[in-house]
């Protein structure tokens, strides 16, 4: 199981986003030439290549180095839904 200590804060709130619009345009992450938007709410590159790093997040549709589209995977529904270890 995915370490859930992996993930930032902005990580696991966009994936929960992700998450809960399956098949929803909000829960799409669009990414185009350094620019990435789930829905409306603008966000960073860096983030959109650690989620594809850490493997929490497939190419839907497009062409790397084009418009991408990104959806949540069974990998990132596993790191929203592990829990942190205990201290």
């Amino acid at each position: 199981m995915p370490d859930p200590g992996l993930l930032t804060r902005r990580q696991r709130e966009i994936l929960e986003i992700m998450a809960a619009h399956p098949d929803e345009d909000a829960g799409e992450l669009v990414y185009e030439r350094g620019r990435g938007f789930l829905g409306d709410e603008p966000v960073a590159a860096r983030t959109v290549f650690s989620l594809l790093r850490l493997m929490a997040i497939s190419l839907e549709s497009g062409e790397p180095g084009g418009f991408e589209r990104y959806r949540i995977n069974e990998t990132g529904r596993l790191y929203i839904r592990a829990e942190r270890p205990h201290a």
